[in-house]
C-alpha cells in the first residue's frame, strides 16, 4: 500500500516515546494516515540555528539524535498484583508482596530495542527510564514478549496505544478498549504453549495479536550473574535478554510484508527509498 513512500511520516503525538506513570492520558486517538515526505525539523549545526552553541550539551545531543531513525516496539509483561505500599520503583532488586494470586499485565512503547548478539544464543538489549512499572514486571518475572510493528498506519496506532503507559484505571489491556484503540487482542496461551524450550514457563506476559504486530519475540532475562539482565546506569536500567521464541503477530496477512515502524524527529516513520552503488 506504502510500497513507494520516501520517507513519510504518520500523524504523530510529538511527546517522547517512554512509560508513563499515572499522567493525565488523551483518551481518544485521531485516525492515522501517511503523510508526505518533509526534512528534519531540527538543524543542529549553528549555519542552520543560531541558537545551538547556546544549549546545553544534554539538548544538543538530543537535538542531533532526532536526526537518527530508532525502531518502535511495545513491549509487555506481567507482575503480581500488589498493594501501594509494598511496591518499589524500578530497581535491579525489586521486590513486591502480592495481594492475591493475579498477575496485572503492563506494556510500553519504546525506541532504543535492538539485537545484541546471535551466538551462542540470541540475546536482544534495551533501555528503560526509572521509574517504570513496566520495568518492574520484566525484573519480577524475568519474562517478557517484544511486538515488532508494521511501518504503516496500523503499527503507528498500536505505538500510540501502548505509549500511554500503565497508569492505574487506563484499561490499555482491556479487551474491548484495545480492539477500539488499537486493533489488537492479548491471545490465550494455547495447549503446550505455556512453556518454553526447556519447560521454563512464560511468566503470563501479555502476546498481542492483530494488524500492526509482524513478530513477537518471547524473552526472558539473561540469568549471568552478578546483574542478572538488568544493569543500571543512572537513571536509565539497560535490559539484556535472550530470545526463546518468535511467533507472528497475525494469522493471515495481505500482499508484502512490510519493514517494521521506525521513530525519527518526534514523528512514526516508514521506511523509504533504498541507496544502491553504481548499476546495481
Amino acid at each position: 500500500m506504502f510500497k513507494d513512500a520516501q520517507s513519510r511520516t504518520f500523524t504523530a503525538t510529538s511527546s517522547p516515546l517512554r512509560d508513563e506513570q499515572g499522567q493525565q492520558q488523551q483518551q481518544h486517538q485521531q485516525p492515522w494516515k501517511l503523510a508526505p515526505p518533509q526534512p528534519p525539523s531540527v538543524h543542529p549545526r549553528p549555519h542552520h540555528d543560531a541558537t545551538f552553541d547556546t544549549l546545553a550539551r544534554p539538548e544538543q545531543l538530543r537535538t542531533v539524535m532526532r536526526l537518527l531513525p530508532h525502531s518502535v516496539v511495545v513491549c509487555t509483561s506481567s507482575s503480581p498484583s500488589t498493594s501501594p505500599s509494598t511496591s518499589s520503583a524500578s530497581t535491579t532488586t525489586t521486590t513486591t508482596t502480592p495481594s492475591t494470586a493475579t498477575t496485572v499485565p503492563r506494556g510500553m512503547t519504546m525506541s532504543s530495542f535492538t539485537s545484541l548478539t546471535l551466538h551462542p544464543a540470541p540475546l536482544i538489549t534495551f533501555n528503560v527510564a526509572t521509574p517504570s512499572r513496566t520495568l518492574d514486571a520484566v525484573a519480577l518475572s524475568r519474562r517478557f514478549n517484544v511486538h515488532v510493528l508494521s511501518g504503516d498506519a496500523a503499527g503507528a496506532r498500536v505505538a500510540e496505544w501502548f505509549r500511554r503507559g500503565n497508569a492505574d484505571g487506563l484499561g490499555v489491556f482491556e479487551a474491548e478498549r484495545m480492539r477500539d484503540g488499537c486493533g489488537c487482542e492479548v491471545q490465550e496461551p494455547g495447549q503446550g504453549q505455556e512453556q518454553e524450550q526447556g519447560g521454563v514457563a512464560h511468566g503470563g506476559a501479555p502476546l498481542l495479536r492483530g494488524p500492526g504486530v509482524l513478530y513477537a519475540l518471547r524473552c526472558r532475562l539473561l540469568d549471568d550473574e552478578p546483574v542478572g539482565g538488568l544493569v543500571r546506569v543512572r537513571d536509565h536500567v539497560l535490559v539484556v535478554a535472550e530470545v526463546v521464541d518468535i511467533v507472528e503477530g497475525q494469522d493471515e496477512r495481505e500482499g508484502e510484508e512490510p519493514f517494521g515502524l521506525v521513530y525519527a524527529d518526534r514523528r512514526y516513520r516508514q521506511l523509504g527509498g533504498t541507496m544502491v552503488q553504481g548499476g546495481e
